[in-house]
């Protein structure tokens, strides 16, 4: 699994309960369309995801982050919209484009008070985190309904175990396990840390590499001998043999290969972050 560390190029508008890392890392290949970065504390701390932002959930329909500014913020959008604005602050409204401010008015009289307006809903701040909620508090039209909604928050992420690097384990509906990083083993006393790209259809691990369809460490035909064995995994240890040509003297050790930890790499590589269209 392979990302890409971009520095400083993402800008969006104000997002609620967190803000958005100067870098961050974006998934290649396997990883493409998945995110890594420092979320917080409130969704713990460095975390993966394919999106930059939470979603909503409003009456069990999942309403997504859209990272245009409405009043300086993102909105949502699904089932309506959830956007910020002038009058009202957080709103939840249906029918109407983000960024519309609601209407709300009343007629008194006899003493009593009768709502008129736009049929919306508003809400002072966002759930902290996952699993816990806002009311929702009828306006306009419905402002005497008593039909209160509940808003919570809706992030499928990974989260770190142990650091920056190394193993993130899903929560909150994610799936399946994700590494940042580039997986360093270490047998014999020595460090193999597997390259960031392919060459020829293959990763090499320092000195370990694929040569003529055989996982080697050293120069296969050597007058010292070389070490054959199969690619370095994740789920246990490999074992290169001490090999050497026939009627040679030299002696050496098999050496057992296994993870050691996880680590940032220094190779460079393009990133493709997006594209905008231009009107014409």
């Amino acid at each position: 699994m392979s990302f890409h560390y971009v520095p400083g190029q993402f800008r969006i508008p104000k997002t609620p309960l967190f803000a958005m890392p100067d870098g961050i890392w974006c998934g290649a290949d396997a990883d493409s369309g998945v995110f890594a970065f420092e979320a917080g504390y409130s969704w713990g701390g460095r975390i993966m995801s394919r999106e930059l932002c939470f979603s909503l959930s409003i009456d069990g329909s999942v309403m997504k982050p859209v990272f245009s500014s409405i009043n300086g913020y993102i909105y949502w959008s699904g089932s309506g919209y959830v956007y910020y604005t002038q009058t009202y602050g957080w709103v939840y409204m249906s029918g109407m484009f983000p960024g519309y401010e609601p209407l709300e008015d009343y007629d008194s009289k006899d003493g009593e008070r009768t709502w008129t307006g736009d049929r919306f809903y508003t809400f002072y701040s966002f759930p902290q985190q996952s699993g816990s909620a806002a009311t929702l508090t009828p306006r306009g039209s419905i402002h005497d309904s008593g039909q209160e909604k509940e808003l919570t928050v809706v992030w499928p992420r990974w989260k770190a175990k142990r650091g920056e690097f190394g193993e993130y384990e899903p929560v909150d509906g994610a799936t399946g396990t994700r590494w940042l990083g580039l997986p360093r083993f270490r047998g014999g006393g020595e460090y193999f840390v597997r390259s960031f790209a392919k060459t020829n259809g293959y990763f090499t691990y320092g000195r370990i590499r694929n040569a003529d369809g055989k996982w080697v460490i050293g120069e296969p035909g050597s007058d010292a001998g070389w070490h054959e064995g199969s690619e370095p995994s994740r789920e246990g240890t490999v074992t290169f043999k001490f090999t050497k040509k026939e009627g040679s003297e030299a002696q050496g050790k098999d050496i057992a290969v296994s993870l050691y930890d996880h680590v940032k790499g220094d190779e460079r590589s393009k990133a493709y972050l997006g594209e905008v269209a231009i009107w014409r």
